[in-house]
């Protein structure tokens, strides 16, 4: 399976989502969940297929771009749009986090394009707001 070739897609995984964490959680305590996309440009469906086998291609993937991260804000219940996903769900992350378990976190598969005027902010290496993470990729 390829995700890069559309013959070998599989329906309803990948295609027309976007991929989020609920907060900078992961930035501070799960960076190795969000490494690999912050380091080889092209998402999952270029490294996973290409990086490990080849060290030539991984290095060109790490060359291009910088590594950003992106805060939006967005509903996950507006009317009239379809379903987002968040696991574990926004109840469990609340109950979590007044419980004392940390982190407050979830993932969020977005299905819907996300509006030019939700990004609040795109950070990379340099800006204050990236480098307060201090695992997160550099170059």
């Amino acid at each position: 399976m390829n995700e890069t070739v559309p013959e070998q897609r599989r329906p309803g995984k990948r295609e027309d989502q976007v991929c989020l964490t609920l907060s900078a959680a992961t930035q501070l305590h799960h960076i190795h969940g969000i490494h690999r996309l912050l380091t080889y440009r092209g998402g999952e469906a270029i490294y996973w297929q290409h990086c490990e086998g080849s060290p030539d291609l991984a290095t060109k993937l790490r060359s291009l771009g910088v590594p950003s991260v992106v805060t939006a804000l967005l509903e996950l219940a507006a009317p009239g749009q379809e379903r987002h996903s968040v696991f574990p769900s926004v109840v469990h992350v609340f109950v979590g986090k007044a419980l004392g378990h940390e982190p407050a976190d979830a993932d969020v598969f977005y299905r819907s394009p996300v509006p030019p005027q939700r990004i609040e902010s795109i950070v990379s290496p340099g800006d204050l707001a990236y480098d307060r993470f201090p695992d997160l990729p550099r170059g």
